[in-house]
């Protein structure tokens, strides 16, 4: 079976100027020949959220992506083969495992907090998140990464890592010294006009090609 948690990880963005356009930016991202998505839209309505999930899960069907929901673990049912991504202000990790059973893929934004990681292996859970790389609007509340950080995370690594956070085209060079898994991108993609976001992400895959 494909790996699929690797490479460029978009997730959709905080702010929706209208859904056309949302939609056709999320279209564009999963056919730019990624692996994995994550939809994330925490300032939505439940029907407006469905409405574009529902479109966003036939893209993915038909590209082959890893759909990955953030924290509507009550929607996975809806969707069959989606994933669901957490983080520690979320359910516990005991608790997740337990709803979603042992196929669906869960991720875990674990911060800088490099004590989770035994719980993680615990629970198999299928990737972690550190961050944020740099401040950014969709990961408030979170320790900026420093070097020791990852490194740290990276002598312990046997579950695939992804960095996360405030990362775009002008400093992904200063992630991917680190080869993560994956890196995590929102509005590094989705801020850019709709005729340029696949050549960005062109150019983001590019960035990881030179290291890896």
């Amino acid at each position: 079976m494909k790996n699929k948690l690797t490479g460029i990880y978009p997730i959709s963005p905080n702010y929706i100027d209208s859904d056309s356009e949302y939609l056709e930016k999320c279209f564009i991202v999963i056919n730019s020949g990624i692996s994995i998505f994550q939809f994330r839209a925490p300032n939505i309505s439940s029907r407006k959220r469905r409405f574009l999930l529902n479109n966003i899960y036939k893209y993915c069907i038909d590209a082959e992506v890893q759909l990955i929901i953030n924290n509507d673990y009550y929607l996975i049912k809806n969707y069959e083969g989606a994933g669901i991504h957490v983080g520690r202000r979320d359910l516990s990790l005991k608790n997740i495992k337990k709803i979603m059973g042992p196929d669906v893929v869960i991720g875990y934004s674990c911060g800088s907090d490099i004590n989770s990681f035994n719980e993680m292996k615990e629970y198999n859970i299928s990737y972690f998140s550190v961050g944020a790389a740099f401040p950014s609007k969709t990961k408030k509340g979170t320790n900026t990464l420093t070097d020791e950080i990852v490194k740290d995370f990276y002598k312990v690594k046997n579950i695939p890592m992804c960095i996360i956070g405030g990362i775009d085209i002008s400093n992904i060079s200063s992630v991917t010294i680190y080869k993560p898994d994956m890196i995590a991108i929102s509005n590094g993609i989705f801020r850019e006009d709709v005729d340029n976001i696949k050549k960005t992400i062109h150019a983001l895959k590019g960035f990881i090609n030179e290291k890896y």
